[in-house]
């Protein structure tokens, strides 16, 4: 059996947390527009799987119904969307 390789336009995005929900959100190689894509619960099963695996294909909404129209979005950053789980970091203040 052989593979099919696949050249995916590339992006670079990061997990954001908005509402209880994980949002990928990446700014578009080619409408230069930022794309949003839900993934479900924040600390769910999905996005935990994103986080291992380091990137998503998603679709394009700019780009109307054109074949390929997909990209890969690498996702950059540290722990960007926050666990549910994981205790938060408190900023000290400035002069005390």
């Amino acid at each position: 059996m052989t593979g099919i390789a696949v050249s995916l336009s590339r992006g670079r995005g990061h997990i954001r947390t908005d509402r209880g929900r994980a949002v990928v959100v990446a700014r578009c190689p080619l409408c230069g527009e930022e794309h949003r894509y839900d993934k479900g619960a924040a600390g769910g099963e999905e996005i935990e799987l994103l986080r291992q695996v380091g990137y998503t294909d998603e679709w394009l909404p700019c780009q109307a119904d054109l074949p390929g129209n997909f990209w890969r979005i690498v996702i950059v950053g540290g722990r960007q969307g926050g666990k549910s789980d994981a205790p938060r970091r408190v900023r000290r203040a400035k002069g005390k």
